[in-house]
């Protein structure tokens, strides 16, 4: 039984796709190409500065839609490694945009991790929002946030503008942040047909070659040098793939079985 299973966690493996890392710089969608590698980097928004009787209350951001973040040697508060955007909320005991408070003695009281760099299939292309843009806006969703054991997300609308701006933080509801950026580099470019690349599949294909080739390559040269072998001894693990036919031809008779009775096994003849 254990064959079957093994083969069948393995045609899994092959049927399915493979899942691209997450890479800002190269980011296609609907035909177009982004390229937002000039936000690399760890911008800090600063917010403006609630009262919260009797104390005042910011709300600060950390962001970087590309990479993990990064700080400054003397900051103490920071999220956990892997985050994208982490939330830091500050309370003061006085107005720390009143000049004549020189020590508003604030203290952290929330670090929160919104986003990390889990994308899934959440990139998109909206609605235009300006004459300058002609392909909409591109939105992008990073997941893998966590506060409290509730997961977090962060939602990125990217409008394309001839500026970058600082980010804007739009609002935080239902564990979701909402913030529109207007950046040129959201101006993406359309691929020609030409030039449009290899799809997925294909990839996933060449992929599975070269592992293979790899396997097969160094698993004879092993063979070669530790047990002296030739011919079809230097292929490795050589009973299973002797085996390998009938095991997929017990495998799909072990399926249909089970597709036609609703149970493993063989059927009473």
């Amino acid at each position: 039984m254990w064959k079957f299973i093994c083969l069948f966690l393995f045609t899994i493996l092959a049927l399915g796709q493979s899942s691209l890392a997450y890479n800002c710089s190269d980011i296609e969608v609907d035909r177009f190409k982004f390229d937002l590698s000039e936000l690399n980097k760890t911008e800090e928004i600063i917010g403006d500065v609630e009262k919260t009787p009797p104390t005042y209350t910011r709300t600060n951001y950390l962001i970087n839609p590309c990479e993990s973040l990064t700080y400054k040697d003397d900051q103490v508060d920071r999220c956990e490694d892997g985050t994208y955007i982490c939330e830091i909320i500050v309370n003061y005991l006085k107005d720390p945009t009143d000049p004549k408070e020189t020590d508003p003695q604030n203290r952290t009281i929330s670090i929160k991790s919104v986003a990390g760099g889990e994308i899934g299939e959440s990139i998109t292309l909206g609605p235009v929002l300006n004459d300058v843009d002609t392909h909409g806006n591109l939105s992008i969703i990073l997941h893998g946030g966590s506060y409290k054991n509730e997961s977090q997300q962060a939602n990125i609308t990217f409008i394309c503008s001839e500026q970058t701006k600082p980010a804007n933080i739009i609002s935080y509801r239902e564990n979701t942040l909402f913030i529109e950026w207007e950046t040129s580099a959201a101006c993406g470019t359309r691929i020609p047909e030409e030039d449009k690349g290899m799809g997925g599949f294909t990839k996933f294909v060449l992929i599975l070659i070269f592992i293979g080739l790899c396997y097969f390559g160094i698993g004879a040269a092993y063979n070669y040098h530790v047990y002296k072998a030739h011919g079809w001894d230097l292929l490795p693990h050589l009973d299973f793939w002797r085996d390998f036919p009938y095991l997929v031809t017990d495998f799909f008779k072990y399926l249909v079985n089970f597709i036609r009775t609703g149970r493993g096994g063989y059927t009473r003849v």
